[in-house]
């Protein structure tokens, strides 16, 4: 005989480890929807059994124990179970539109002739409640308690703390030279932005100008035309000499490379500070309330006077 009960035990356990109360919820209210009364009243008392149900849920449950009990004509039973509802929930009330008359007629019988044992009902409940509200209250009154002495130690230690907001713009992002990774206070990467894009810049200039100084004016003399004052008509270019093309090609080839190579660093810098970006980034420290006391100093002074020197000692507090 032991045995058997072990074993019935054993196969109990995991019954109740895998019973999930809102999965359960939803096994037995779909079984009452689809008119499975006698499964759907089995299945809800076998499950107040073993799983533990929030106060609602258990209203739920016993209302549809009850409502299958009462479709299958067994009045006992649904009356048991409109009890057991009560006694979580005192004051509950049938839908009108969800629940026949005749079976509201039942309930509020069950209601009435339990007044007296469902008043003890609204009295214990209450009494929680109330408990409950004092266990908060008395929470509360703790976690105050422990600020205000936590206060009192800042106090007593001379220290403050401070907490400063920093709000960050996204736009600084978008500018060249770091700017970004030096407002996120990230110097270094935002120093070797600064240096990178700004060496780029640099360079680009200065093979624009390089460029710019291979340039040398040509007079092109036209000798089969001349101007309204009988000069000879000449033409003044602008350009490289020949000789001069290759500096050229190396300048033009630095300028397009360093700019594109400054632009580059730039996408790159900008990208990186919005990923990293945060709207405002909060700080704590520590501070003293009062300043520290100054340790005494004293200075010893010569100075110039009538027909010799003085000499004097300074002492500070």
């Amino acid at each position: 005989m032991k045995r058997w009960l072990l074993l019935m035990l054993l196969c109990a356990l995991p019954a109740f480890a895998q019973v999930v109360p809102e999965r359960e919820m939803e096994i037995i209210t779909s079984l009452y929807d689809t008119g499975k009364y006698a499964e759907a009243a089995r299945r809800a008392n076998e499950s107040l059994a073993l799983a533990n149900f929030s106060d609602p849920q258990r209203v739920r449950l016993f209302e549809i124990s009850a409502l299958s009990a009462f479709n299958l004509n067994d009045l006992k039973s649904s009356q048991a179970a409109f009890l057991q509802l009560l006694r979580v929930n005192p004051d509950y009330i049938l839908d009108p539109f969800a629940v026949p008359p005749p079976a509201i007629k039942v309930f509020e019988q069950v209601r009435k002739e339990n007044a007296d044992a469902l008043n003890l009902v609204r009295q214990q409940i209450a009494l929680r409640i109330d408990q409950n509200k004092r266990a908060a209250a008395e929470l509360e009154r703790l976690r105050l308690e422990q600020e205000e002495r936590k206060r009192r130690t800042d106090l007593l230690t001379n220290e403050l703390t401070v907490r400063t907001i920093e709000k960050r713009s996204m736009l600084v992002n978008f500018l060249p030279f770091g700017a970004g990774q030096f407002q996120q206070g990230r110097v270094g990467w935002g120093a070797a932005f600064a240096v990178s894009e700004g060496l780029m810049a640099v360079l680009s200039i200065v093979s624009f100008f390089a460029i710019e100084s291979l340039f040398t004016t040509v007079d092109y003399i036209w000798t089969d035309r001349v101007t309204a004052d009988g000069k000879p008509f000449v033409i003044t270019v602008r350009q490289i000499p020949t000789s001069r093309h290759t500096e050229r090609d190396v300048w033009t080839g630095i300028k397009y490379g360093t700019g594109i190579a400054f632009y580059a660093l730039w996408a790159i810098g900008a990208g990186d500070a919005v990923w990293r970006h945060e709207d405002q980034v909060v700080t704590e420290k520590k501070e003293p309330l009062s300043p520290a006391p100054r340790a005494p100093t004293a200075r010893f002074n010569i100075y110039p006077t009538p027909g010799g020197l003085g000499a004097g000692v300074t002492i500070g507090f």
